[in-house]
């Protein structure tokens, strides 16, 4: 007997709808898989026998066949497990088939019959409602995220058995056992309320105002960020400080990060994600965990780091050839790989934050603690590119910290504290959202050149400046551009429509430490 169940899988970042054919005929018992199978899917067929067996639920020597299309895309994951259970349930007429008709099914089965929790439950269920399939049946541990699709009618199991049992109650009875799963859920729900992690508020770092002022402007227009400095001057902290300030995820964005927590397998509590990500990879990382790797690319780090942060601590640390990948999808907001199956493009629209320290020992300009010959400090400054350190829009140096200001009462209260600097943020970013308005444009990093023009026009005397700077520094085109972002985003946070020269000087004394390591190593 003939059967077709409908399953999901992921393909990279693409999920689709699969269909899993099952035929049980007379003949020698045999189970054959087909479809470009994966490893995981082809052994799925040891699981399922096993797992049928151990759930009560006796199959007749037979000759089965399943055949999991399309045909000529890859299959991988052990999601497909509870399909094909089902669809060899239907085929020996345990379960009628109409019983199964416009349902997606998902799950991986243990040998004792569970049903163990799989990855990109969401994507894939936001695939099945475009291909208007209103039903389906995923692990209970994944019903959380399934729920996030609101169109879809949602229903958890733990084991094969629960399936089966499931499928063969009347409408009514379904109707019973979804509502005592969505009360069952109301209660979890109750008691994780309250639950967030603590952000770090710039109040705690004591003086460093020009890198509070700089952290600022940077969430403020989205803007790379470097910071320079000894060891222990607070770069850190300003960095995982920012992270409170950036505005909230609007919803399509929450989606997105959700999504890609979902193919990961980092959804924790099924939740919608509501806050922008603060990626910290190690500096030993390799260029396949940063921009994304396997002979199927799952997203790297760059990509986790979404529409937040990606913070590159000691910098100099790095492998050269590691920080020149970051290259083009800082330009593009979008990392390419491209692999035996197909060319892969996964989001990659993330703020750089980096810190880094001036010299071998940490201590440079302070003679009387950093011992580092000149051809040593320009050797280390060198390990990082000029087409690199070309990318970063805001670069200050922090100098270190006084013990006056750590203990003086008085400049604790004059300090800036998150919730004034999220305020400030907010109010430009919606001068932002105003002004471009219609256009499609988040925010002023992402500005291009012929949108500079249109929408950052500049007065005789800032334009003659720009002229003269560009000439005395050897200014890039890139670096022109990324001054006037920086300026826009400035007069934006003093609320001024037009830039001043009080804004192009702030940003070219936010990049004159690049200047410095650019003329080091000429």
């Amino acid at each position: 007997m003939y059967s077709m169940i409908k399953a999901g899988a992921m393909h990279g970042l693409e999920s689709y709808v699969a269909g899993v054919e099952t035929d049980v005929s007379k003949g020698l018992p045999i189970f054959e898989m087909v479809g470009l199978l994966g490893g995981e899917v082809r052994e799925a067929k040891e699981r399922i026998r096993v797992a049928l067996k151990n759930s009560g639920m006796e199959i007749p020597p037979s000759r089965i066949t399943v055949n999991i299309g399309p045909a000529g895309v890859p299959k991988t994951g052990t999601g497909f497990d509870l399909p094909v259970a089902v669809g060899i349930l239907v085929s020996c007429a345990m379960i009628p088939a109409e019983y199964t008709k416009d349902m997606i099914f998902l799950g991986e089965l243990g040998l004792n019959g569970e049903v163990r929790e799989v990855k990109g439950v969401l994507p894939i269920l936001l695939a099945a409602r475009q291909e208007g399939i209103r039903r389906c049946m995923i692990p209970l541990k994944n019903l959380k995220e399934g729920r996030l699709v609101k169109e879809i009618e949602t229903v958890g199991v733990s084991s094969l058995a629960e399936a089966l049992h499931y499928l063969l109650l009347s409408e009514e009875d379904r109707d019973s056992f979804r509502k005592v799963q969505r009360e069952t859920e109301k209660e979890e729900e109750k008691k994780e309320d309250g639950k967030r992690e603590a952000v770090l508020d710039f109040a705690q770092i004591a003086g460093q105002e020009r890198a509070k002022r700089a952290a600022m402007t940077a969430a403020a227009g989205f803007h790379n960020f470097l910071m320079t400095g000894p060891p222990g001057a607070g770069k850190t902290m300003t960095a995982r400080a920012m992270l409170g300030i950036l505005p909230p995820l609007s919803y399509e964005e929450q989606m997105e990060q959700t999504v890609l927590h979902s193919i990961l397998g980092k959804m924790e509590e099924g939740k919608l994600i509501q806050e922008r990500p603060f990626v910290a990879p190690h500096h030993t990382v390799t260029a396949a965990a940063l921009t994304g790797g396997g002979k199927v690319p799952m997203p790297g780090m760059i990509t986790m780091a979404h529409r937040g942060i990606l913070f590159l601590d000691e910098l100099t640390e790095f492998q050269r050839s590691t920080l020149d990948l970051l290259r083009q999808p800082l330009e593009e907001k979008k990392v390419h790989l491209a692999r035996s199956t197909g060319i892969y493009t996964y989001p990659a629209d993330f703020m750089l934050v980096a810190a880094m320290n001036p010299c071998p020992c940490g201590y440079y300009p302070d003679r009387n603690r950093c011992k580092c010959s000149e051809w040593e400090r320009k050797r280390y400054q060198s390990r990082i590119s000029g087409p690199f350190l070309d990318r970063i829009d805001l670069c200050v140096e922090v100098e270190a910290v006084k013990i006056e200001s750590l203990m003086g009462k008085e400049q604790e209260k004059n300090r800036m504290d998150s919730e004034t600097m999220r305020k400030m943020v907010w109010e430009a970013r919606q001068r932002q959202q105003k002004r471009y308005e219609g256009t499609g444009i988040d925010y002023n990093g992402r500005l291009s050149p012929s949108e500079i023009r249109k929408f950052c026009p500049l007065g005789w005397e800032q334009e003659d400046y720009l002229i003269k700077l560009g000439k005395a520094f050897q200014l890039s085109a890139r670096t022109f551009h990324r001054l006037i972002r920086v300026a826009r985003t400035l007069a934006d946070l003093d609320g001024k429509e037009k830039i001043s020269s009080r804004h192009l000087n702030e940003a070219v004394c936010s990049r004159s430490t690049q200047w410095i390591a650019s003329a080091n190593r000429e």
